[in-house]
């Protein structure tokens, strides 16, 4: 059985008249056959590649931001440009679009997170 990614989320609120529901759902479209965990911690001010072991290309990134928010470029050429920004305490799932890099977001701090790359 070949591999399979998908992250499925849904919001739900209730007790403001009647229950709503969103689902919001991600998937790969390429089958993946690795992934890598971890925590990395950036080193202040400083833009650094994601630790993603022997990946060559990553499908699918989970980010948890543990502490001091964190910058993610998810296409990065030769200089660092944020595409997103995933505050302490929150996560960001996304398909990057080439390597991703990371930099803190607060000045002069380092940021902590957990992460999952499924790839290949």
């Amino acid at each position: 059985m070949a591999a399979t990614a998908q992250v499925k989320l849904v919001v739900t609120l209730d007790g403001l008249n009647k229950p709503v529901e969103f689902p919001i759902s991600w998937s790969t479209t390429t089958t993946p056959t690795k992934y890598v965990m971890g925590r990395q911690v950036t080193t202040a001010d400083t833009a650094e590649a994601l630790e993603m072991g022997d990946l060559a290309t990553a499908l699918l990134v989970v980010i948890e931001c543990i502490t001091n928010d964190v910058d993610i470029d998810c296409n990065y050429s030769s200089s660092f440009s944020a595409d997103i920004t995933c505050n302490e305490g929150e996560a960001q799932v996304f398909t990057p679009a080439g390597t991703v890099y990371v930099k803190n977001n607060d000045a002069a701090e380092a940021s902590t997170f957990d992460y999952l790359v499924i790839g290949i």
